[in-house]
């Protein structure tokens, strides 16, 4: 049975997920979750997920929420790809920096992307400037991190890709549009451009503008 992906693409959650199934060459259902209807709101989305939130995956009759454990779901589908590594610590080391992503990262870039680039797509208004202040200081303590890691790594956990960069990756898809300042960090520019030219990125930005 053919593994469904309910996906707002636009969203840098949503192609978290696009991204892992391309990558890793799983073959997947698109399912289109059409925010500007509030479709993650209807009652068949919410029996999915009662978060009444995106991505969703659903495999048989086997249902998963949750952006990083989907993404290592696809991963773990095919170990032979390196993406979730078998040694213990290799692979502990993609989990804590997807656990970074989601409770430290992603919060603080998505401020830039609900501001910048929401509010102008569903008409709700002009950044707020305190916002924009908060997420600033956000980034300037923690892209020093990622930053530093990636000056030792040519990848998030060492020196082959893993899932950490399919999620920390993600979250900087429409990184340039929603004006995250990330400009000073050589490391991230660098691993920024290494990760929009696999396949995989190429493959869920078409997905994402079409």
């Amino acid at each position: 049975m053919t593994i469904k992906l309910h996906v707002f693409p636009l969203s840098p959650r949503g192609f978290k997920v696009l991204f892992a199934a391309h990558q890793l060459g799983i073959d997947y259902e698109f399912v289109p979750v059409d925010f500007s209807k509030q479709a993650q709101k209807t009652p068949g989305f919410t029996a999915l997920n009662p978060n009444q939130r995106m991505p969703v995956l659903e495999d048989g009759d086997y249902c998963l929420w949750e952006s990083n454990a989907i993404v290592q779901y696809l991963a773990a589908l095919k170990p032979h790809s390196g993406m979730m590594p078998a040694d213990l610590k290799a692979r502990m080391t993609a989990v804590k920096w997807q656990f970074w992503e989601s409770a430290h990262w992603d919060p603080a870039v998505a401020i830039y992307m609900f501001e910048n680039v929401v509010k102008k797509l569903f008409g709700m208004g002009p950044p707020d400037a305190a916002e924009i202040e908060r997420g600033a200081a956000l980034i300037a303590r923690l892209a020093p991190v990622l930053d530093g890691q990636l000056a030792k790594t040519r990848y998030a956990a060492g020196d082959t890709l893993t899932v950490a960069d399919i999620s920390l990756g993600a979250t900087l898809v429409r990184g340039d549009e929603a004006g995250v300042p990330l400009g000073e960090y050589r490391g991230i520019q660098r691993w920024r451009a290494d990760i929009a030219a696999l396949p995989g990125w190429r493959a869920a930005v078409a997905l994402m503008k079409g």
